[in-house]
């Protein structure tokens, strides 16, 4: 390629940069996503899975109230969002008694929602629970009605 040619080449990139806008990939937005009146069903608990047909779920109501089962009982308590962040009040649930494998299940998942501190819902679709470090506690699919 000759000097010329080199510089075209060069000033052709320019412009196109210029058109089209040149972009952080850390400016790049999400697109909002509102949890309000969405429900889930859990697929992992803070990287140990689920017991297979638990139905472990959490549903984010309008009024900042959160419900959903914990594959054995039934819980209810509070939720707070704004933008990415989350935290979630105290649960109160049903006191059924399960299987010994249900209730580990049932505690890690208390466990793992007391460590949330953000979430997001990326182009997989899958909502990601986070903790202080970035790491993913809770991962959830949600529930189409």
């Amino acid at each position: 390629m000759n000097q010329k040619t080199h510089w075209i080449v060069l000033l052709v990139a320019l412009s196109l940069l210029a058109i089209t806008g040149c972009v952080n990939a850390t400016e790049v937005s999400m697109p909002e996503f509102e949890l309000t009146d969405t429900e889930w069903w859990v697929e992992d608990i803070d990287g140990k899975g689920v017991i297979d047909s638990s139905h472990t779920t959490i549903k984010f109501l309008e009024n900042g109230s959160v419900g959903g089962s914990t594959g054995c009982n039934n819980y209810r308590g509070s939720a707070e969002i704004a933008a990415a962040s989350i935290s979630f009040g105290p649960m109160a649930g049903t006191r059924k008694l399960c299987p010994p494998a249900l209730m580990d299940q049932e505690m890690n998942f208390y466990q793992a929602l007391e460590k949330v501190v953000s979430w997001e819902v990326p182009d997989t679709g899958l909502l990601h629970l986070k903790d202080a470090d970035g790491n993913t506690v809770i991962r959830a699919w949600q529930v189409e009605e």
